[in-house]
């Protein structure tokens, strides 16, 4: 049985596959295909003049939108780490973190470039 099911499966698709192919390269009427391309052009034409929208903005991303805060970071870090590693304790005689001995100024400095790179975007 599983035979005879598979033989009449192949015929039944080998007489089928002519058929769908000529059913796509059937001729269209003449002028159809213009007249429907008119049609669309139109549509869009109107389409686009309707909404008179300007388009949606570029996706930028986090650290063009915030170069300040994206400054700030990246100075409090390094100078943070500097001061850790140039001096190789983790508090000094006062008994304040040597981190943000360094953090502080690099929390300046890092802040002062954002905010030039900010007032130099359009």
């Amino acid at each position: 049985m599983n035979v005879k099911h598979t033989i009449a499966a192949s015929v039944i698709g080998i007489l089928l596959i002519p058929v769908a192919s000529r059913a796509e390269n059937a001729p269209a009427p003449p002028g159809a295909l213009r007249q429907s391309i008119q049609r669309e052009a139109v549509r869009l034409a109107s389409a686009r003049t309707a909404a008179g929208q300007p388009p949606p903005p570029q996706h930028r991303s986090w650290a063009t939108r915030h170069p300040i805060a994206l400054g700030a970071i990246l100075g409090i870090v390094t100078g943070g780490t500097i001061a850790q590693i140039s001096d190789g304790r983790v508090t000094n005689s006062d008994g304040r973190p040597v981190f943000l001995m360094g953090a502080v100024p690099g929390l300046v400095i890092g802040s002062s470039i954002g905010a030039v790179v900010a007032f130099s975007q359009d």
